[in-house]
């Protein structure tokens, strides 16, 4: 999966080269190039402050430049500056050649992948079997969704990065769940000693509450962006009126003009109405080890849940 901080980076671009990129688009570039390694096993090392160096073993190699390719070492230069500095080193951001070879090899491995949480920072730090006193532990699939939203108008344009998750076991929805992840490591086979729970909600159904969430977002937030491109859109079919209006006085119309100008109007719709477009471009099922709790207090008995990876209660 991509950080979405780095989405942001390549969505933004960089217009030429030589331009030097602020502190914030250097994080996003190495945090970038430590998870793609870290993802795809490729060991590198920091030579410098903006300069990596890269070990790619013949699988690696294969995958970034084709077919066959024996393993070699690279130098990235994540700065015009910093490739000045080290001949040697290839150029490592937005536009650049080796940028969009990865990019592009991560956005093929995330769009649809199934991942098993495998390590949390205090709960499973050496894949040992942690000691959840009167709890279960269970895997519980969770459906995760990297949303792009487009905010547009004639004369506006904004996108945003959303990611919504669902646990598909209890339906539960939650934004931002990526962030959890980040501090976790992910492989593609389970822990041998957690089993893993059946899930309840299909992901049709999962999709819909991400649907529904989105336009919940959309009703609550600022949108005084539509407002104003709602009030250039009625003045300019006003003006659109006034004109058809006139002809009517000196010509005689028809229904040729009529459909005329319901068709001028219509395209002006089509063109300046605000509207926001929604598309996932990235999708994983992850399995989440989840702890349930019974806990007895009055005779009754409650059912308390734990997800460690965001380090708090759950319904």
């Amino acid at each position: 999966m991509i950080s979405t901080a780095v989405q942001e980076i390549d969505a933004q671009g960089v217009q030429n080269l030589s331009n030097l990129p602020s502190y914030e688009e250097l994080s996003g570039i190495k945090s970038f190039l430590e998870q793609f390694c870290d993802n795809f096993g490729i060991e590198y090392r920091w030579l410098a402050e903006n300069v990596a160096e890269l070990d790619l073993t013949d699988e690696a190699a294969s995958l970034i430049d084709g077919p066959r390719t024996p393993g070699y070492r690279c130098k990235l230069a994540l700065s015009p500056e910093s490739a000045e500095a080290h001949e040697d080193g290839e150029l490592f951001m937005p536009g650049s050649y080796r940028w969009d070879r990865f990019l592009a090899i991560a956005n093929h491995q995330g769009k649809l992948c199934r991942q098993y949480v495998t390590g949390i920072p205090g709960f499973l730090d050496d894949a040992g079997e942690p000691e959840a006193e009167m709890g279960e532990l269970n895997y519980e699939p969770h459906l995760l969704i990297h949303w792009r939203l487009n905010y547009r108008t004639q004369q506006f344009s904004r996108r945003r990065i959303l990611d919504l998750t669902v646990n598909l076991v209890t339906g539960h929805l939650e934004t931002g769940y990526y962030q959890y992840l980040q501090n976790c490591r992910l492989e593609e086979k389970p822990l041998p000693f957690i089993p893993i729970g059946k899930r309840q909600f299909g992901f049709k159904a999962a999709y819909k509450l991400m649907a529904d969430e989105i336009r919940y977002l959309l009703t609550i937030e600022d949108n005084r962006w539509a407002q104003e491109a709602c009030r250039q859109l009625a003045g300019e079919i006003q003006v659109l009126e006034n004109y058809y209006n006139g002809r009517r006085v000196t010509e005689s119309a028809g229904d040729q003009m009529a459909a005329e100008r319901d068709m001028r109007i219509q395209e002006l719709k089509r063109r300046s109405q605000p509207r926001v477009l929604a598309s996932p471009f990235a999708v994983a099922l992850l399995y989440i080890p989840m702890v349930n709790y019974q806990v007895s207090i009055g005779g009754q008995t409650l059912c308390l849940r734990f997800d460690p990876v965001a380090g708090r209660s759950v319904d």
